[in-house]
């Protein structure tokens, strides 16, 4: 029953961090193909988030950036997609147009072999 309690006042915070801020308004942004015609499996994707957590994790951090994805390559669908974790949803994979419109920063990882990105793809 305890358990039952905590789980949902829990997921009812989730839900509430998880709300825009009204005041967000990215600076640039890339267009979703030109950052999949950028971005190479295994390549880490640095986003500015829009949401409550999102900035209390950029003042606690004092980073403009607020959300990881690991960019996967192209899902069953062929749509380019990254994995990524979430308060509410876990960890899933996400279509990359969804941070259409978010400021974003591309990091790939330096000296990592073909075989080393598959390798890191398969695992997340």
């Amino acid at each position: 029953m305890f358990r039952r309690i905590r789980t949902s006042i829990g997921q009812a915070i989730g839900r509430y961090l998880g709300q825009p801020v009204r005041q967000y308004r990215p600076l640039t942004t890339s267009a979703p193909n030109a950052l999949a015609a950028a971005l190479r499996p295994g390549d880490v994707l640095l986003v500015e988030g829009n949401t409550r957590v999102s900035a209390a994790i950029k003042y606690l951090t004092q980073s403009t950036w607020s959300h990881v994805c690991i960019y996967t390559g192209p899902g069953e669908d062929s749509e380019p997609c990254l994995v990524e974790a979430d308060l509410i949803a876990g960890v899933t994979r996400v279509p990359l147009d969804k941070y259409a419109g978010y400021n974003t920063r591309i990091c790939r990882p330096f000296n990592l072999s073909g075989d080393d990105r598959q390798a890191v793809v398969r695992y997340v």
